[in-house]
């Protein structure tokens, strides 16, 4: 049974074991690690206070608050209106110590830490405060919606109710109940500590979702790069603060900080690319840079990323290899404190940048129809030739691929086949979201099948015979970054014949047979969901099917057998369902069709599905039928050895 403590039980620090309680570096007094301490307090109030001085700057200047009123009509008053982005800058201070603590506690700190349960615990007070920021937010958002001081709304239970009717109040509602979640979470002692990181990283993404970038020119790239900022800066800012606040005076800051520099350096390149395309839907042309408000804030965010990219070199050069030494340890902490002031800076920026009225047609969504974005004619050529960059995609995509290259670095004699594979795969995920079926996936029937195909079947039987997890048992052990990536039971609770044969004809029926279909085509956050939940399921079925990795509990043949059977004749049905029955998500697919789609579109579907699945299983059915064969072989061998050994027995004389 799970034990939860109370709250209130979490405050003290939690007892350093004997064999692990080093002092902090001590100057030639003895007092600095006392220094240290005390100078947590003092950098805390100086970074919120530089954030809020940029932010009230920048608002002034962008003319996101501060305008002067208009006789005769409503207003919120100055409280909703200078109240609203410092709330949005509390919300996001927050969140990034939440995601920052966590991420700590879960992926930085080594095994048996004490810190890490200090991270636990100060995650768990930065959710609520997320929480609460979150409800302060909704407040003043509905008060500036309805012209109304905060006062007279919250006065109103029928006005607070109306929130559940406004996007952007809604998704503060989903933040508020997902970080009481996250709060809640950080209180179970056994649950293990990289869990809840998930649903906080998940309750970033929400006020992405219909934030200021929903008015962008192209929505979905828009979103996007939004959604891959958020998350970048958040591990990037929040892992700093953790590191600074929690383990300076740690003994394992040298494992935890460089754990941290390959960490940072990826945020640090994911944040300036989607930044780079957030800006470049916003604004229609180069001249809009220097020519408005807009353009010359998103040039004072460059050069505060140039300024953070300074640190992040300096870190690399001067502290990461030597933080063990005392003299280098308090370079780091000089330099880390300085960082965090300039990421709040960067972060009260940003809030402004958001309350800040984008350049004269960078905001016009409305005119691309049902998509949100413009789509050429179509032509089978299209399909190849057509490209629609998505931000979030591609840098979940370069992870893999990186992780996997270094993997063979470590790992000498692999096997270049297995190589090619696992890159062929990562190449048709791509083509199968940011190319042209990608694009046409949403309009057309025969291009969501060609895309649901390559996602659910080929690309994860490449990925799978890529053997990603023998690489990473070769290429890691105890003493490596992240210990021993080889000996952990991956996937142990999905790999279960009885779930995956049901999962695999479940899933399918119900894209298919309820509204899922038209849902998760009518948005990008719903599409993008509905892709990654079937290409897991892809993963799961191909990792048992392929056999290039051993599998976390035994998986028989006869199972194996089965499994590869029925993802067939899911296949099959479905295909014949496409070519002979109604039309799937016609009214969806009438809108958003554009010139040039066929009119037997779905007769095309239909053939895609019974068509590639079955070349893509037909190798993977001579392999299981070879290893019946060879079973069968060695089942006669080891017969007529017994019997042999038997009969030789029997016939030798007696002594």
């Amino acid at each position: 049974m799970v034990t939860v403590r109370p709250l209130w039980d979490h405050v003290g620090h939690a007892p350093r074991s004997p064999d692990r309680r080093r002092p902090g570096p001590a100057g030639p007094d003895g007092r600095c690690g006392v220094a240290m301490r005390a100078s947590a307090p003092v950098h805390a109030g100086a970074v919120l206070g530089v954030g809020v001085v940029v932010l009230v700057s920048v608002l002034w200047f962008g003319g996101g608050a501060g305008t002067p009123e208009i006789a005769g009509l409503p207003s919120a008053g100055p409280l909703a209106e200078w109240g609203l982005p410092l709330a949005r800058l509390g919300h996001d201070l927050c969140a990034v110590a939440c995601v920052g603590a966590l991420l700590a506690a879960g992926v930085l700190a080594p095994a048996g830490s004490p810190e890490a349960a200090r991270c636990v615990r100060a995650a768990g007070w930065w959710a609520l405060g997320w929480a609460f920021a979150s409800l302060a937010g909704y407040v003043l958002t509905l008060s500036t919606f309805f012209a109304l001081p905060p006062a007279r709304v919250l006065a109103a239970s029928h006005l607070l109710g109306y929130g559940t009717s406004l996007p952007q109040t809604r998704a503060l509602l989903v933040v508020v109940a997902v970080t009481f979640v996250v709060a809640l979470a950080t209180l179970v002692p056994r649950l293990p500590r990289w869990l809840p990181l998930v649903p906080a990283v998940g309750a970033l993404l929400p006020p992405a979702y219909v934030g200021h970038a929903a008015s962008a020119a192209d929505h979905d790239v828009a979103i996007s790069a939004l959604m891959a900022h958020l998350v970048g800066v958040s591990v990037w800012v929040g892992g700093l603060y953790a590191v600074l606040v929690h383990f300076r005076r740690s003994g394992d800051l040298a494992v935890v900080l460089a754990r941290f520099s390959t960490i940072a350096l990826c945020c640090f390149a994911a944040v300036a690319f989607s930044g780079l395309a957030g800006g470049w839907v916003r604004l229609e042309t180069p001249s809009d840079l220097w020519q408005s408000g807009y353009g010359r804030l998103l040039l004072g965010k460059v050069a505060v990323l140039a300024v953070l990219g300074w640190f992040g070199w300096n870190h690399r050069r001067r502290t990461v290899m030597g933080v063990t030494d005392r003299g280098v340890r308090r370079t780091f902490v000089r330099l880390a404190a300085g960082e965090m002031a300039v990421m709040a800076a960067a972060m009260g920026l940003a809030v402004g940048l958001s309350r800040t009225p984008p350049p004269v047609g960078g905001d016009g969504h409305a005119a691309h129809g049902v998509l949100e974005y413009e789509l050429a004619p179509f032509t089978p050529g299209a399909l190849i030739t057509e490209v629609r960059l998505d931000p979030l995609v591609l840098l979940l995509l370069a992870l893999p691929a990186a992780g996997y290259l270094a993997g063979m670095r470590r790992a000498a004699g692999w096997p270049p086949a297995r190589s090619f594979a696992w890159h062929a795969g990562l190449v048709l995920v791509a083509l199968a979201l940011v190319g042209g079926v990608g694009g046409y996936a949403r309009a057309m029937a025969s291009a969501y099948a060609l895309q649901h195909v390559t996602l659910t079947v080929v690309a994860p039987l490449l990925l799978c015979l890529g053997a990603p997890v023998t690489l990473a048992a070769r290429a890691t052990g105890p003493s490596s970054q992240y210990g021993d990536l080889g000996s952990r039971a991956f996937g142990r609770r999905i790999v279960r014949p009885g779930l995956l044969l049901t999962a695999y004809p479940v899933l399918f029926l119900l894209l298919y047979g309820t509204a899922w279909l038209p849902w998760s085509l009518s948005a990008y956050g719903s599409h993008l969901a509905t892709v990654a939940l079937f290409l897991g399921l892809g993963l799961a079925v191909s990792w048992v099917l392929a056999g290039a990795d051993p599998l976390p509990r035994p998986f028989p043949w006869a199972a194996r057998a089965r499994l590869l059977a029925v993802a067939a004749v899911v296949h099959l049905a479905l295909g014949a369902y496409l070519l002979t029955g109604p039309r799937v998500a016609a009214d969806w697919f009438l809108q958003a069709a554009e010139a040039g789609v066929p009119v037997a579109d779905q007769r095309l579907a239909g053939a895609v599905h019974l068509i590639v699945p079955l070349l893509a299983f037909a190798p993977l059915a001579v392999r299981l039928a070879l290893e019946r064969q060879a079973a069968r072989v060695r089942a006669r061998e080891r017969v007529a050895d017994g019997h042999s050994s038997h009969t030789g027995t029997r016939g030798r004389p007696r002594a």
